[in-house]
């Protein structure tokens, strides 16, 4: 029998070959797991970001002056009054579920209730919309271009020179606050500074 001359010499290139396109393919794929982590990291991260603003920013402005409304006598002031709207680019709000807090120099701080058949200022401790524009709106979402009067009667009436904190929360975003102080003089609509 004859025996075969086992020269390797042309497999070599066709070896190294095979190991290139090898590096190459896991290379690739490498590459490919890679930059898929990546992507999804990013658009995490940019979720994060776009949810820390909306969280941040203040969606809720206040739209003119603020007013207090006076008892018979112009001697304190019972009920406030003020516009609400959406700032520019403002995501809608439902303002039944807003939460109102009240503080003043001599009351604790307390939550005040949200009642929408409100009509006297009998309920005190509560706040209400008592109108809304466009006047076709029946719901209590603010939305673009719509602005809601608001109407709060605190537990106590404040008097001159007095001060009141309110805060107004919505379900999401940033808290409003709005501080004022009464003039030493009060009419049946006073504005407020």
């Amino acid at each position: 029998m004859k025996k075969f001359n086992t020269k390797e010499d042309a497999f070599t290139g066709l070896e190294a070959a095979i190991v290139l396109i090898a590096f190459v393919v896991v290379a690739a794929v490498f590459s490919y797991v890679v930059l898929g982590a990546g992507f999804f990291t990013t658009q995490k991260a940019q979720e994060v970001v776009h949810s820390g603003v909306s969280q941040a920013a203040s969606n809720i402005i206040v739209k003119g002056e603020v007013y207090g409304i006076a008892d018979e006598k112009n001697e304190t002031i019972g009920i406030i009054q003020f516009d609400v709207g959406l700032a520019a680019g403002g995501m809608p709000i439902d303002m039944g579920k807003t939460t109102l807090v009240w503080s003043t120099q001599l009351d604790a701080p307390y939550q005040m209730e949200y009642d929408n058949q409100l009509a006297t200022p009998e309920n005190t401790g509560k706040w209400n919309i008592t109108y809304r524009s466009p006047s076709s709106n029946t719901n209590e979402l603010l939305e673009t271009n719509e602005i809601f009067t608001v109407q709060v009667y605190p537990k106590t009436n404040v008097t001159p020179r007095g001060q009141f904190n309110l805060e107004i929360k919505p379900e999401v975003g940033a808290s409003l606050g709005i501080q004022r102080t009464l003039p030493a003089g009060l009419t049946p609509t006073t504005m407020l500074y």
